[in-house]
């Protein structure tokens, strides 16, 4: 699904935004101190950690390993550290504004000036941007800026709003030397805290609820996608993608099939980014065309991503839009198979100066007295030209040899090590009950080799 426009001007053009009155726009600076905290890195009592924080009405909820504190002007700020020991480490910072009334100017006007109040990243055009609608319904607005320095620290924000209808609530996440996995974990506990912010009384923390009225539909289906992707090498590569929706009755759709077996409600709750919820339209008594909206959760924040498309039922599946996907028969009980799946993905391309590949093979033998067998191997290359001179690096690996018991059964795989290892997959035959030439295996493609090119 199309993620929804990205809003606001962008770098280099003149905004139509509602100019902030002055006097209002004096008060906006004074909510974000960024470049207090970034000069001072203000220590924070051990105080709130994992806990339940207010900011006016508003209520959220702070991750494990973050120290906060309520500000004097009204605001939040909160603290983590990363690294230490040998590893140097990092600092992410977020606060929380008090409520903007709406006579500061309306909610894009607010996010705008907010959004560039650290003047290094004041004109650094955003990496990602984007609005939506809250699970409660609010509209929010989002940009993330990297990177810029102030002396030997780096610097990144991200930058929230959330309008509640009286007024403005912007939340920040400013990033002081974090790289790599610290980064990413940063990011992801400023994703939980705007997912549990709760700017009204009544509102609840982030939940996909179906609406009243919806579902009606069950079961998986698949659909093909193919095309032509860049790749990080500056080529393209061709892709053939089995994509699927796996719908229940309660209004609930998600695009992954949940492995673990305990329906698509908790695997929802894990992972809210493969789900969403869907409401039927049209048809029977009504007359006209049967429709099907989808609410999609967006890859951040909890935004929800709407879109309506003509749906019609057929004997092999369900076309939704122009786009037939067909319905999947789960495999019975104690299923066997007999043969050897390969699953095989390559990317190569070049620029000017450099060039580079990888590839990754995986090969699956599976007997019909309840054996697998798992190979593999992992690759890349690259080679940059630079003064005059060439240099290369060639890497590879081989997966060591697994071999155990499986079991397969409905939309699960589960493969029992020699070695006491156990690993639960998703798996499907999308050609139907008796063609087993392709395998989905959690989400990759396996196709089936001949018997003579199954040596290996």
């Amino acid at each position: 699904m199309a993620p929804a426009p990205a809003g606001g001007p962008r770098a280099g053009r003149r905004s139509t935004a509602t100019p902030v009155p002055r006097p209002m726009l004096s008060r906006c600076r004074m909510l974000v101190p960024a470049a207090v905290l970034l000069l001072g890195l203000l220590p924070l009592a051990a105080r709130a950690q994992g806990q339940e924080q207010a900011v006016g009405e508003a209520r959220f909820t702070l991750p494990a390993g973050w120290t906060g504190v309520p500000q004097q002007n009204g605001m939040w700020q909160g603290r983590r550290d990363f690294g230490g020991g040998q590893r140097r480490g990092g600092t992410a910072l977020v606060q929380v504004s008090r409520l903007i009334p709406r006579a500061a100017g309306t909610a894009d006007a607010v996010f705008s000036r907010l959004a560039g109040t650290i003047p290094e990243l004041a004109n650094k055009r955003p990496t990602t941007q984007g609005r939506g609608m809250t699970a409660n319904g609010h509209p929010i607005r989002f940009d993330s800026r990297c990177c810029a320095r102030r002396g030997e620290v780096s610097i990144g924000s991200d930058t929230v709003a959330i309008d509640d209808g009286a007024g403005t609530h912007v939340l920040s996440l400013i990033s002081l030397n974090l790289r790599g996995d610290d980064a990413r974990a940063a990011r992801a506990d400023f994703d939980a805290i705007v997912r549990s912010y709760r700017p009204r009384p009544g509102d609840h923390a982030f939940a996909l609820q179906p609406p009243a009225g919806a579902g009606g539909l069950d079961g998986v289906f698949s659909h093909l996608s193919t095309g032509l992707r860049p790749n990080a090498f500056g080529g393209t590569d061709f892709v053939a993608d089995m994509e699927v929706l796996v719908f229940d009755r309660g209004g609930l759709f998600s695009r992954a099939i949940p492995a673990s077996g305990d329906g698509i409600a908790t695997h929802c709750q894990a992972k809210p980014t493969d789900c969403g919820t869907y409401q039927l339209s049209g048809g029977g008594i009504l007359g006209g065309g049967e429709r099907i909206e989808m609410r999609e959760v967006g890859p951040r924040y909890g935004i929800l991503d709407s879109e309506t498309k003509p749906l019609r039922r057929e004997a092999t599946g369900l076309r939704i839009g122009d786009t037939l996907h067909a319905q999947v028969p789960p495999l019975p009980a104690n299923t066997r198979f007999d043969g050897t799946w390969r699953y095989f993905f390559a990317s190569s391309g070049s620029t000017a100066f450099a060039s580079g590949s990888l590839s990754s093979e995986r090969l699956l033998t599976l007997t019909p007295d309840g054996r697998f067998r798992r190979t593999g191997f992992a690759g890349a290359s690259s080679t940059s030209s630079a003064g005059g001179g060439t240099a290369g690096v060639t890497t590879g690996r081989r997966r060591p040899a697994e071999s155990g018991r499986y079991d397969a059964a409905g939309f699960r795989l589960t493969l029992r090590g020699d070695d006491g290892a156990q690993e639960v997959l998703s798996l499907f035959r999308p050609g139907g009950e008796t063609d087993d030439k392709l395998l989905v295996i959690d989400g990759n493609n396996y196709l089936k080799r001949d018997p003579a090119g199954a040596r290996r």
